[in-house]
């Protein structure tokens, strides 16, 4: 399963993908403005191009494997993506930065894929998060089809370029 998922950012050409090294001195908490002002810092290019907005919808914890889901708009097209803190060393936090798929996406796959499989349409899909466009990401999210729920497991296989692969694989047994 592809999704194509625009990569293109700035008019250099630069693009979200996993990036290293963003730090900033926090007791407990990288505060939501400090984020979104070294996301833009980090994806402004050499020609001085940078997002037109980013917004997040807050702190971010400074513990290793706290995440936070944030926009970013770009020439008025606008990219989900993830901070996940890596590492916290006296108070300099670190965070990666990778492009999500929106979980509502994921969801209209899903049911599309399982629609062409199956012959029929699941009653509802639905997915707790966005799917980090990296390879080995997973995700899982809930089938209902006749009254039964079915786990669904999303799994990146590749990303290249402007596409993210992905596996789709639901449950055997309601749960």
């Amino acid at each position: 399963m592809a999704l194509l998922i625009v990569r293109t950012m700035l008019g250099s050409g630069a693009a979200v993908g996993l990036m290293t090294g963003i730090g900033a001195c926090s007791s407990g908490t990288l505060g939501r403005s400090d984020v979104e002002s070294q996301i833009t810092a980090k994806m402004t290019d050499s020609a001085g191009n940078k997002p037109d907005t980013v917004t997040c919808p807050g702190d971010l914890p400074a513990k290793v494997g706290a995440q936070l889901n944030c926009e970013m708009v770009v020439k008025d097209r606008t990219f989900n993506i993830n901070v996940t803190v890596t590492s916290v060393d006296r108070g300099d936090v670190k965070f990666d930065i990778v492009e999500t798929v929106d979980r509502s996406q994921v969801a209209n796959i899903i049911s599309r894929q399982l629609t062409e499989k199956d012959g029929h349409r699941p009653d509802s899909v639905t997915c707790p998060d966005n799917l980090k466009g990296v390879t080995g990401a997973s995700l899982r999210c809930e089938l209902t089809e006749g009254g039964d729920r079915y786990g669904v497991t999303v799994t990146v296989t590749s990303v290249d370029g402007e596409n993210v692969d992905f596996d789709i694989q639901r449950d055997e047994q309601p749960s």
